[in-house]
């Protein structure tokens, strides 16, 4: 990538198992590294979270839990 195209995010939240709005995380949003060439709606993206629940890692457990 050269300084002038746009940076990719990633949303955290958008692979996350719990809801944003009601999971009590301190996120760490892209706007607080001060990134250049993002748009407005990337600044609100999470890029680390202490809440962070991957679906995939839920869905390991289930599936290796014999009671279910």
């Amino acid at each position: 990538m050269t300084g002038k195209e746009p940076m990719i995010t990633l949303n955290m939240c958008d692979f996350c198992s719990h809801e944003r709005s009601d999971c009590g995380a301190q996120p760490i949003l892209v706007d607080s590294l001060s990134l250049d060439n993002l748009s407005s709606d990337q600044k609100r993206s999470v890029v680390a979270c202490d809440k962070y629940i991957s679906p995939v890692d839920v869905l390991k457990e289930r599936f290796h839990d014999p009671s279910l």
